[in-house]
């Protein structure tokens, strides 16, 4: 069944995100839709939700997989008043608000690989790609896309593809609209977050990492570093212990490919 406006919204306790909603059948990108609504002055919160992406993209333009009207695939507007040097917080945020959301349907403790993948023990359930505009001179407009893993069996991803889904962890067909609910729902919560302290938000991003204290492979500029990680920061990056004994900073913006060593 294909995800409505007025399903998601039923019962939506969210103060801003996804107070106005979009839901569309095949599109190349929701981020693209995202957009487009954007730039003709679509409101802080604005979401799109589409039932397929046939060009969906993640980070350094990686493809997206998801069988048609399986999963979450969706895109928020987001126009956060925040200083240049807080523009990596967007993703983490949104990071964070998809492992929360994963955690409450699915009842798991998912972990965040850095900087923008949820993970439930080897699977990777979901991924978040931001892309921003300076219009003013400051980063005053985001798109956040958002996939999740919905209701999608170990047997439908393509092979080779260490991935899992809600449906996989919690042992049956989920409610996609419940879904988005908690997803838009902790998105609310979490740019709240961006403004005034960020305790809360270094909090959870060092609880929820998949690669604190563990050896990696970063690939930065074409190369790649070997080494484990020691420090992890939602501004400033990774801080990585290489082999020779040296450490090297690795910001979110930059890093290719992550994977555990």
């Amino acid at each position: 069944m294909m995800l409505t406006p007025q399903a998601i919204r039923s019962r939506l306790a969210s103060k801003a995100i996804g107070r106005r909603l979009l839901c569309v059948g095949s599109v190349d990108s929701t981020n693209d839709i995202a957009w487009e609504e954007a730039v003709r002055g679509a409101e802080h919160g604005f979401a799109v939700f589409a039932e397929e992406q046939k060009k969906g993209r993640g980070r350094m333009g990686r493809e997206w997989f998801a069988p048609k009207g399986s999963s979450l695939l969706c895109s928020v507007v987001l126009r956060p008043e925040i200083d240049v040097e807080r523009v990596p917080l967007v993703t983490a945020i949104a990071a964070l608000a998809a492992a929360d959301a994963v955690d409450e349907i699915a009842e798991v403790d998912s972990k965040i690989r850095f900087p923008n993948d949820v993970y439930v023990g080897p699977g990777k359930i979901a991924g978040v790609l931001v892309e921003s505009r300076f219009i003013s001179g400051r980063p005053d407009l985001f798109v956040v896309g958002i996939g999740l893993n919905g209701n999608v069996g170990l047997d439908e991803f393509p092979p080779g593809l260490q991935a899992t889904s809600l449906m996989v962890e919690n042992g049956a067909k989920v409610n996609l609209a419940h879904a988005a609910r908690s997803l838009l729902e902790a998105l609310d919560r979490w740019v709240g977050e961006l403004h005034g302290g960020l305790r809360a938000i270094k909090k959870q991003w060092r609880e929820r990492s998949a690669i604190l204290g563990k050896p990696v492979r970063v690939r930065e500029g074409g190369r790649t570093f070997t080494g484990v990680v020691e420090g992890l920061d939602p501004i400033e990056g990774l801080e990585v212990r290489l082999a020779a004994g040296t450490v090297r900073h690795f910001r979110g913006e930059h890093v290719e490919h992550l994977e555990l060593a």
